[in-house]
């Protein structure tokens, strides 16, 4: 009996090292308890168990989305817990940090103005990056996140001679964001942040300011409304104009306004967005913006999208907030 024991012990170890498929051993075990050999279906339902545990210094696999196996390697570094090495060389290899996308990343490589200007060509390049980091959450006691956000657009005027750059606006932001949990209500979250915005040039070209601003997202069934106003920070007047500090633009407000309204429509894999901006003078020196945006699927790039965009009035960038352009560009989006 001691022998037939040690060989059915033996038999069903050697299975599972051979086997490919642990619920093929989980249906015998199964049978031989309906046939009632209880001892021996334990046994196998022990060996199922001892195979299933993972030993310590198993190298650690991640699925990712598209199912290949990434190995990352034997994590037993002194000093720290396998978990949390384990995240360190995960942000190595993909060197994320928690970095995600913030506004629009795209690429125009075409736009036309209607609108000559001096000294430049009607068509050029525009693309933007944009990108934000969480920094903290649910301060204060409620539920918010705090981030680091930074956006930077370019116009490039890669149809004239040696192809310069013709602008550049650079956007840090530090913003927090408060989700509003209340059921029922159009307002889904509101967010307080503090901008800079500038083109990094100097002397009569020179261009920035600082804003603090409020905006809320609302939701209109299929629509999303997101207003947002914001008060510019005050600046000391320039008493010569190639001073670095002092107002570049002291009358900036009366191009760009108090704040603006942007109203977005998903439909299916589109999206429509329309971006409204207004100075609300009426005594003759109105003035404002009108932007629209179509994000598109492109069938043979995967997560990429087409992007159509119409601008029309002032401030599309800094070098031009006091300067009309009516502009078309055709290209695409790598986020929305």
């Amino acid at each position: 009996m001691f022998k037939k024991n040690i060989l059915i012990i033996i038999a069903f170890f050697g299975l599972t090292l051979v086997a490919d498929d642990i619920s093929v051993l989980y249906k015998r075990a199964q049978i031989l308890e309906a046939r009632g050999k209880i001892k021996e279906a334990m046994l196998l339902y022990k060996a199922l168990a001892t195979k299933s545990l993972k030993p310590k210094n198993q190298k650690i696999t991640t699925k990712t989305q598209d199912r290949s196996i990434i190995t990352y390697g034997d994590n037993s570094i002194e000093g720290y817990s396998h978990e949390s090495t384990d995240k360190s060389i995960r942000e190595i290899i993909f060197s994320s940090f928690d970095v995600k996308p913030y506004k629009m990343n795209y690429l125009l490589p075409s736009t036309y103005d209607f609108v000559s200007h001096s000294n430049r060509k009607d068509t050029e390049t525009k693309f933007q990056i944009s990108f934000k980091k969480s920094l903290a959450k649910d301060l204060f006691g409620g539920r918010n996140e705090l981030f680091l956000g930074y956006s930077q657009t370019s116009w490039w005027q890669t149809s004239a001679k040696s192809s310069p750059f013709r602008e550049t606006n650079y956007e840090p932001e530090l913003f927090m964001v408060f989700p509003y949990a209340k059921k029922q209500s159009p307002l889904k979250a509101y967010t307080i942040g503090i901008l800079h915005q500038s083109n990094g040039q100097g002397g009569r070209v020179s261009r920035s300011w600082n804003r603090v601003y409020l905006s809320g997202i609302f939701q209109k069934e299929g629509i999303f409304i997101i207003p947002r106003v914001w008060y510019r920070i005050p600046e000391h007047q320039k008493t010569d104009i190639n001073d670095t500090s002092g107002d570049d633009n002291p009358d900036i407000y009366k191009y760009l306004g108090y704040g603006d309204l942007r109203i977005t429509y998903p439909y299916k894999k589109h999206l429509f967005t329309l971006l409204l901006r207004d100075n609300f003078k009426f005594d003759g020196t109105n003035r404002g913006a009108v932007q629209f945006d179509w994000t598109f699927p492109l069938p043979w790039i995967s997560d990429t999208f087409g992007y159509f965009q119409i601008f029309s009035g002032y401030g599309e960038s800094l070098i031009d907030y006091n300067k009309r352009n009516d502009k078309i560009g055709l290209g695409f989006a790598i986020t929305r």
